[in-house]
């Protein structure tokens, strides 16, 4: 949730006058579906935020003196993780028909090229965005904004986003290589991937999951005709895109923060001095043991994050030599 939207919804909060018609008066104002989405979206932010409960507060916990003491204490501002999302133009093709029809090389007219990006650090309020112009969309010189993607993603060292792998960094390669860009590596984060692999949505779409869990949604649009008008240049269906766009990073940072604790394969602490334990997803240091984590190589310690829930693991194997040469194995 941004900044701006975080203050009013915890003015609201602490206020006396807060209540059902308060959060439903508030939805309607910052474009939520409903007062109750806007209401779990901001309790959940509050707690990430290290804020406490109405009527539990200590002398410091204000909302300035907190907006973003708990990243900071975690991991220091660091990995820089980027969210991010693109829209593209559609290919134009000449065909005799609407049914079946099999398009050949020969009568493409314009190719599918990126048409806007729109992204924001993890964190931080400020979302960053760019679009073609009428001039550039008309022609699909891709240049300007490639650039400017390309900018915002050498500052990441993780890329969340929605069927990012698949969709996204497909197209932004072959941007970079168009023009002549270097490649960037960067980890990412495929929310689509940790749903599929985890859960059994019964849609995957990034629309439907948020639904389904009281998260912020997409911004509604017109569907393909909003497309068209873009293609043929039209500056306020360029505007409508690109605020589009802009909406879609907000949603995938709510649902990244709700599928944290299933991401694998993920360690933010690789990329900080920090010497103590660490959750290797959100990276604090407020951890508790819950356990052992059984493998057939070994024993370890288990341990739950007070923060994001996620589990983890320790890399000393608790079994000793006679015990791990009396192991078989089942093959």
């Amino acid at each position: 949730m941004e900044d701006k939207f975080f203050e009013i919804c915890y003015n609201n909060y602490k206020s006396e006058q807060s209540d059902r018609e308060s959060w439903e008066n508030l939805a309607s104002r910052l474009g939520y579906k409903s007062g109750e989405i806007l209401r779990c979206a901001f309790k959940r932010d509050r707690i990430r935020r290290g804020l406490p409960a109405k009527g539990q507060e200590g002398q410091n916990n204000t909302w300035e003196s907190n907006k973003y003491n708990n990243v900071k204490k975690f991991i220091g501002n660091k990995p820089v993780i980027g969210i991010m999302d693109i829209e593209t133009l559609p290919l134009i093709a000449m065909t005799f028909g609407i049914w079946q029809q099999n398009i050949g090389l020969e009568q493409i007219v314009s190719d599918i090229c990126m048409l806007s990006w729109a992204g924001k650090f993890l964190n931080e309020s400020e979302v960053y965005s760019d679009i073609l112009t009428p001039d550039e969309t008309k022609t699909r010189d891709t240049y300007r904004i490639t650039k400017s993607c390309w900018n915002f993603l050498s500052k990441c060292d993780i890329l969340v986003g929605h069927n990012f792998n698949q969709f996204d960094r497909s197209h932004i390669n072959n941007e970079f290589l168009k023009h002549n860009l270097p490649p960037l590596k960067y980890v990412v984060v495929d929310t689509l991937s940790i749903a599929k692999k985890n859960f059994n949505f019964t849609s995957n779409k990034m629309q439907f999951i948020n639904t389904k869990l009281n998260l912020i949604l997409k911004v509604e649009n017109e569907g393909f005709k909003l497309w068209r008008d873009c293609s043929n240049g039209n500056q306020e269906a360029l505007k409508t895109m690109e605020s589009y766009n802009r909406g879609d990073i907000l949603s995938t940072e709510d649902l990244f923060y709700k599928l944290r604790p299933y991401i694998n394969n993920f360690n933010v602490a690789l990329y900080n001095e920090i010497e103590e334990l660490q959750c290797p997803v959100c990276g604090s240091i407020d951890l508790s043991e819950e356990g052992n984590y059984f493998t057939s190589a070994g024993k370890w310690v288990s341990y739950r994050c007070s923060n994001c829930k996620s589990i983890s693991r320790g890399k000393e194997n608790l079994l000793n030599k006679d015990k791990k040469k009396s192991l078989l194995i089942n093959s």
